[in-house]
């Protein structure tokens, strides 16, 4: 009688478990996060020309002081790169490094800063938060020194809110 009192009790918490999962309790594999930076580089002389380029990228953060421990990624070769913008500052600082590989003795590289501010929205239970980012006002630094290999930049879209399409040119 005890076991059977027992198995009873098990099976209505099992049942009673189960039928309270809902749809906001899985997050789908589909489902957006937050969306990185998308940067397309073109040409300077021929601003309609999407200009492929060998790069290595940096992350640069204050908070870090060993090289190993930083972001990197590698674009080889293409004309665009996706990063994730910093979601606990109002900026984030990349180094560029052109023609990575090619010419060691005389790298072209240059540090880029890229202020923005974040919203977080609400998906649901399962997701969490999203981070949406919006250029701030001087939106980017560091790109009009004499020396930088890139010579302008564009803002295609004034915030990020997908990965869509391109958000910044840069022009080299």
């Amino acid at each position: 009688m005890r076991n059977k009192f027992l198995f009873l009790i098990l099976i209505t918490f099992c049942f009673t478990n189960l039928s309270n999962c809902e749809r906001d309790d899985i997050c789908l594999e589909g489902t957006p996060g937050t969306p990185n930076l998308i940067i397309r580089f073109y040409d300077a002389e021929n601003i309609n020309n999407p200009k492929p380029l060998r790069l290595f990228i940096q992350e640069m953060d204050d908070d870090k002081t060993d090289i190993s421990s930083y972001l990197i990624r590698f674009l080889i070769p293409g004309d665009s790169v996706s990063v994730p913008l910093s979601s606990n500052k109002d900026y984030t600082e990349y180094k560029l490094f052109n023609n990575w590989g090619t010419n060691i003795s005389d790298p072209q590289i240059d540090t880029l800063r890229i202020n923005h501010s974040r919203n977080d929205t609400y998906l649901n239970r399962a997701c969490g938060f999203i981070g949406q980012y919006i250029f701030s006002e001087n939106p980017i630094e560091g790109i009009s020194l004499d020396n930088s290999w890139i010579k302008s930049y564009k803002i295609v879209k004034d915030s990020i809110l997908n990965e869509e399409s391109k958000h910044i040119i840069l022009y080299h």
